[in-house]
C-alpha cells in the first residue's frame, strides 16, 4: 500500500512527507491536507491497492504541471488497473480503467477545465509583510552589533550565521552603476547566484535567472535609494546554474546600514516561513 502526491509544479511526494506539507505552507499535515490541496490548488493523489492505482483530482484547477506529471507517471504503468474519482459538482468515479484508456479519459476531463491560468503567479510573487518586519526588529540588536567596521570579520560571521541561520548577505550596492559588491555572506546559500560568490563584484546583470534577477535588482535598488528597508514574504521558482529549478518560500528583510549618496551598504536576510501562502488567484472555495 503506498500513496503520493503531486503538486501543482508537478513534484511528486509520498503522502505525509514533511517537504509536501512545508511545500503547502503548513507546519502539520495530515490527509485534510491534501484532501483541501486536491480540491483547491489542484494537486492529485494516487493511492495504490493490491496492484491496482486510484487516482483522485478536480480536472477543473489541476495545474498544468500536474497533470504532465499524472499522464508521465500512467505511462510508465503498463496495463494496471487505474479508478479515476473526479470533482466536479460532487465526487464522481469511474471504474477500473487501463492506463491508455484512463489517460484518454483523464484528458477528456482536463478538456472541461474552465479556471484561467495565473501565470505571474507560477514562478514569483512577493508581498510586503509585517511578519518579516517584525521578526528582523526581534533580532536587530544582535544584527547591528556586529556589522561595524570595528567588528572582527570571524565574529560577525559567527553572530549572523546562528542568528539567521546562514541565510545572510553583506554587500554594497552603486546607485548608479547598478554594481553590487559581496563583502560576507552566510553559510546557508550563494547570494543570489553561484557565480556571484567567486567574483564578489558584480552587476546584477551577472544573476542568471531573469525573472529572479529583475525581482532583486528592484527590491535591492529601491532600499539604496530610498534609503529605507523593505520586507516581505517571497515565493518563488528559481533557476540555478548547474541545479536547475528550484522553488523556496520564504520572508526577505532588505535593511540599509550606511548610506553617503552613491553607495549603500545593507544587510540582507532572510528565513523559511511554512505559513507563507502566496496563491490565493489557484484557489477556489466552494460554498
Amino acid at each position: 500500500m503506498a500513496n503520493w502526491i503531486i503538486n501543482d509544479f508537478g513534484e511528486i511526494f509520498s503522502s505525509g512527507s514533511r517537504a509536501l506539507t512545508q511545500s503547502l505552507g503548513y507546519t502539520a499535515g495530515g490527509l485534510g491536507v491534501e484532501a483541501y490541496a486536491i480540491e483547491n490548488i489542484g494537486h492529485v493523489g494516487i493511492a495504490e491497492r493490491k496492484g491496482k492505482f486510484h487516482v483522485r483530482c478536480r480536472p477543473a484547477i489541476m495545474a498544468d504541471k500536474a497533470i504532465a506529471s499524472l499522464l508521465y507517471w500512467l505511462l510508465d504503468r503498463g496495463n494496471a488497473q487505474v479508478v479515476v474519482s473526479w470533482l466536479g459538482d460532487v465526487w464522481h468515479m469511474e471504474r477500473a480503467l487501463s492506463c491508455r484508456v484512463a489517460i484518454t479519459f483523464l484528458c477528456h476531463l482536463m478538456d472541461q477545465r474552465t479556471l484561467p491560468k495565473a501565470v505571474h503567479l507560477d514562478r514569483l510573487l512577493s508581498r510586503q509583510s509585517a511578519g518579516a518586519e517584525a521578526k528582523w526588529f526581534e533580532t536587530v540588536r544582535d544584527a547591528v552589533s556586529v556589522l561595524d567596521d570595528k567588528c572582527a570579520a570571524d565574529t560577525r560571521r559567527t553572530m549572523l550565521n546562528n542568528t539567521y541561520a546562514g541565510r545572510w548577505t553583506l554587500l554594497d550596492l552603486d546607485v548608479h552603476s547598478r554594481d553590487m559588491t559581496v563583502l560576507d555572506h552566510g553559510c546557508g546559500y550563494p547570494p543570489l547566484d553561484p557565480g556571484i560568490d567567486e567574483r564578489r563584484t558584480c552587476n546584477f546583470n551577472d544573476v542568471s535567472d531573469t525573472l529572479y534577477k529583475s525581482w532583486v535588482e528592484t527590491n535591492f535598488f529601491d532600499v539604496a535609494v530610498d534609503n529605507r528597508p523593505k520586507f516581505e514574504d517571497v515565493d518563488a521558482v528559481v533557476t540555478w546554474p548547474r541545479i536547475g529549478d528550484m522553488r523556496t518560500r520564504y520572508w526577505r528583510a532588505n535593511v540599509p546600514i550606511k548610506h553617503d549618496g552613491t553607495l549603500c551598504r545593507m544587510l540582507s536576510v532572510s528565513g523559511s516561513d511554512s505559513s507563507i501562502d502566496l496563491r490565493p488567484d489557484l484557489v477556489q472555495i466552494r460554498c
